[in-house]
């Protein structure tokens, strides 16, 4: 954690919970008095990733012994993001009957007591994964993906809040997303102005960017026109006024592992540009388009057909990392196959190929295993959700 002065990190400090447990530092969400946080850890019964409670006190914060009442030890729940009145939340999850990998889901609560998960919906959910839901001071909706149509990787996108539901996905275009990962997009809900994400170049170096987006002055007097207002006439899911305020780039805050000057995005467009755009006086004459949204990206491979619901699929793991690398083309022996990545027991899987009978898996198996691959596994999939009855290989 840091202190943040003006746009330079101050001072870090270490975030102390009373726990020895490791969670993710991204799958976390605060009530809006800060004295209540939902943070995403594996317990070490479950070996998946639940949704627990940790609450402020004299003596700092203590994690609740058992996870929300929603969340199933069977099932992966992570990345939560806490509604501004502290009524509803969105997390992934790959409960059954996901479209593939994590969707988003939200689940409602009633005075104590939460609610069944309801899935967003196949306007949202695809067969990749989505991940990092934020919810800003309207409950707009911002979260990455790699399934729906974008730049490349994981692309951050927005729903509209209509004050009962969520509206189709808009892509927040070149000026956010490049041909690497943006993922984890978080918006202030007190300045109305500010806004973080991080782009990580997906080349096998593990570089991340942290980059900031602001307001230009004089700010805005109201979240109505604050930065969400930008953001959503950026990505095509509100018209743009007059009456919105130009934004300016603020420098990059910090580079994790590897410093790299990062690459130039596309010009900046009319309203917003993001922090690593060199160019903040030019403003942008392309013309903002709304992405597609009701395909997955294409396949680059082709792969057997599985349609069936709860029909069996084999697939062949060939890498293992501690963050989601996303979607993309893996080429093996002049072969290129579309990755699908899911996670397990805390880690995040890339498999390739995807085939209805074993004999297949094997013989891609054999291929990667002799390209470089050593440790290529076959893994069984029902539903797009790992399944590991031993009767399956035989």
């Amino acid at each position: 954690m840091t202190l943040v002065q003006d746009t330079v990190p101050g001072t870090y400090m270490p975030f102390l919970i009373s726990s020895d447990i490791i969670f993710p530092s991204e799958a976390t969400t605060f009530s809006s008095d800060f004295n209540t946080m939902y943070l995403s850890l594996i317990p070490p019964r479950a070996g998946k990733e639940q949704i627990f409670t940790a609450v402020y006190s004299s003596t700092g914060w203590h994690i609740e012994d058992e996870p929300l009442s929603f969340c199933d030890e069977n099932f992966i729940f992570t990345h939560p993001s806490l509604s501004t009145e502290g009524t509803f939340m969105v997390f992934s999850s790959d409960l059954k009957g996901t479209a593939g990998g994590l969707d988003l889901y939200v689940a409602k609560r009633e005075g104590k007591k939460w609610g069944n998960p309801e899935n967003l919906g196949r306007d949202i959910n695809t067969t990749g994964n989505e991940l990092f839901a934020c919810l800003d001071s309207n409950n707009n909706l911002y979260f990455s993906s790699d399934g729906l149509p974008g730049e490349g990787g994981y692309d951050i996108f927005v729903c509209r809040y209509n004050g009962s539901t969520w509206e189709k996905p808009h892509n927040l275009s070149k000026t956010i997303n490049t041909t690497y990962d943006e993922v984890a997009f978080t918006v202030s809900r007190t300045d109305y102005r500010t806004a973080f994400y991080t782009s990580r170049k997906s080349n096998g170096k593990n570089r991340c960017d942290l980059i900031s987006v602001t307001l230009k002055p004089p700010y805005p007097g109201t979240d109505e026109s604050g930065l969400s207002k930008q953001l959503m006439a950026l990505a095509g899911a509100t018209e743009p006024t007059s009456a919105t305020s130009p934004v300016q780039t603020v420098h990059q805050t910090e580079t994790v592992t590897e410093p790299v000057k990062p690459e130039a995005k596309t010009k900046p467009a009319e309203n917003i540009a993001a922090a690593k755009t060199p160019e903040t006086n030019n403003p942008a004459t392309t013309t903002k388009k709304e992405p597609q949204v009701t395909q997955p990206k294409p396949e680059a491979a082709k792969t057997a057909s599985v349609d069936k619901q709860d029909a069996v699929i084999y697939r062949v793991q060939i890498l293992a990392n501690t963050k989601p690398v996303g979607s993309k083309n893996i080429t093996i022996a002049g072969t290129t196959y579309k990755s699908f990545e899911y996670l397990y027991k805390g880690g995040y899987r890339t498999t390739v190929g995807e085939f209805s009978t074993l004999a297949e898996a094997l013989r891609l198996q054999t291929t990667c295993r002799q390209n470089g691959y050593k440790e290529a596994f076959v893994a069984a999939f029902r539903n797009n959700v790992r399944d590991t009855d031993p009767t399956l290989f035989k």
